[in-house]
Order: C-alpha cells, then structure tokens, then sequence
C-alpha cells in the first residue's frame, strides 16, 4: 500500500512538473507575443497576435492541470464514492475554466472577423474566427453532458440533482442568447459588419452562462446552499 500511494505521488509530482513548465512556456509565448505586436519586430500583427493567443492558451492548459492536481485538489480525493467525487470536482473546475480560456480568443477572433470583412481575411482567419466559438460550443457541451468524457463517465456524473442544475443554467444561458442575438440584430440594421462581428460574442456569452451558472448552482448544491 505504502509503495502504491508513493508511486502515485511521483506520479502527481511529475504532472505538476509538466503542467508547470507548460504554464511557464505559455506566458513567455504570450510575452513575446505582446512585445512582438508593440514592436512590430520578425513578424505581422496577426502572427503576433496568434502567439499571443495560443501563449494563454497553454498557459491556462497548464494551470488546470496545476490546480487539479494541489494537495487536497480533485485528484487527492479518497474514500467511499471517491471517485464520483473526483470527476464531479473536475467537471466543475473544467467548467470555471472554459469561459475564461474562451475570452482570451475572443479577441483574436474578432479581429479576424473585422479582417475578413475588408476581404483580406483567408483560411487562417477563418480558424481564428472559429475557435473562439468552438470553446463556446465545448462549455455548453460539458454542461449538457454530451462530450466525451461525460458520456463516458455517465453513471459517476449523471443524477437528478444535475439534471435539475443544468436544466436551471440553460435556462439563463437560452435567454443571454436570445438577447444576444437580438442586440447582434440591431446593430446589424444599422451597421452590418459591426453586427456580424457581435454574433460571437453573443455565441460566447450564452455558453459562458450555462458554463458558470451550472458550475455555480452545482456548487451550492454541494455546500447544502
């Protein structure tokens, strides 16, 4: 036993290690990003921007898995149901996480919308424009239950009270959309390149709600709230 639980901890220590060193190259990449941008040094500000984007990506990749694995994290879990515990506390910090990852592209999508508009946007735009809706679709995912992980792991992360959380965070999350697009709507009467450039941020908006609604709730929930 003693053996086993000190294999897993070289086994977490190794992954702080990994997840550290990820953060730590993600903010020099976003650094270097900035600099590069305010300089105007090697490279466009496209080019800057995306270094920019994909630094603050890894370096929230690599603080998630910091946190999840801290003493007295998700990972150091023990005891009975244990392991419901467990995937529960990861799909909650999952969902904290998601929104603000999401923002961080926002930008750089938006840029590249704007770009595309004046027709000089090609096929890298399209994917900067993109991502930031693809995360939005993947928080709406991992609070309906419908990616990977969760179908997988139904009966540890499936029960009423979920049911009940998530059907209260669409709710809201169905509502900031609808306003969404209806001030997307709007601005696109008057001005429709400033209209389309605010669809992503109605998009990016609803699946933030349902995101940190269900995360919220399911936290509340757990302290008895």
């Amino acid at each position: 036993m003693d053996d086993l639980i000190s294999t897993e901890g070289r086994a977490r220590r190794l992954k702080q290690r990994w997840a550290t060193g990820l953060a730590i190259l993600g903010l020099l990449m976003a650094a270097g990003g900035v600099t590069l941008a305010l300089t105007g040094l090697w490279v466009d500000d496209t080019t800057a921007g995306v270094i920019t984007g994909l630094g603050f990506g890894l370096f929230a990749l690599g603080g998630f898995i910091v946190w999840m694995q801290r003493v007295g994290g998700p990972e150091h879990i023990t005891g009975p149901g244990a392991k419901r515990e467990r995937m529960q506390a990861q799909r909650s910090v999952l969902l904290w996480t998601l929104p603000f990852v999401t923002a961080i592209f926002l930008f750089e999508g938006t840029r590249a919308v704007l770009t595309i508009q004046e027709g000089a946007g090609g096929m890298f735009d399209v994917l900067r424009a993109a991502v930031p809706v693809i995360y939005a679709w993947l928080a709406a995912d991992v609070t309906m239950g419908w990616d990977g992980n969760s179908r997988k792991h139904r009966k540890y992360l499936e029960d009423e009270l979920t049911q009940a959380l998530r059907a209260r965070a669409v709710v809201w999350a169905f509502c900031v959309l609808m306003a969404g697009g209806t001030v997307a709507l709007g601005l696109g009467l008057l001005r429709p390149e400033i209209g389309v450039a605010a669809i992503p941020f109605a998009l990016v908006a609803a699946g933030a709600t349902a995101s940190l609604r269900f995360a919220w709730l399911e936290r509340e929930a757990s302290r008895g709230g």
